[in-house]
């Protein structure tokens, strides 16, 4: 290849480089359904769970409460549910029944990558990932940890 066609290549190659920004909200947004979420949040917690998880539905309306307090006053932050369950009509008749007001994972895309590198062994697990798209409250490798205990944490680290 001549120089002179070389050069252009080589600054559109650092042009996209240097622009390019990480932002994990917009990378997992196009998988997301349920209510639509103004902007790109700093702060996003997935929450792992199932309908047919006894600790999960004994958690998840205490999150919702809590959830609601605390988004009113963080717009930075964001809650995603990521359902481990069976089916599609399980999940969505565990998000009405307990009227989760956050957006959550398509079923059918709730195992992706994406999502699954955050999860831990055990539900209900709570992480919150900052906008480049690190975990903040996980433990070295994603051990389950309380939600309860992680609520406490997200309430330090978001402004």
């Amino acid at each position: 290849m001549k120089p002179k066609l070389l050069l252009p290549i080589l600054l559109a190659l650092t042009a996209t480089v240097v622009t390019a920004r990480a932002d994990f909200f917009n990378d997992i947004e196009g998988n997301l359904d349920g209510p639509a979420v103004e902007g790109s949040p700093k702060y996003t917690a997935l929450y792992f769970s199932a309908h047919w998880c006894p600790p999960c539905r004994m958690f998840t309306p205490k999150l919702v409460e809590w959830y609601k307090e605390f988004k009113s006053k963080h717009p930075d932050f964001e809650l995603v549910f990521v359902s481990s369950d069976r089916d599609e009509a399980a999940m969505k008749d565990y998000i009405k029944g307990d009227d989760m007001p956050w957006p959550y994972a398509k079923f059918d895309k709730a195992q992706d990558e994406s999502f699954q590198k955050f999860s831990s062994d055990g539900i209900p697990y709570l992480v919150l990932i900052d906008s480049e798209g690190k975990a903040l409250t996980a433990k070295d490798g994603n051990e389950w940890q309380s939600p309860q205990e992680v609520l406490a944490q997200i309430e330090k680290l978001v402004p």
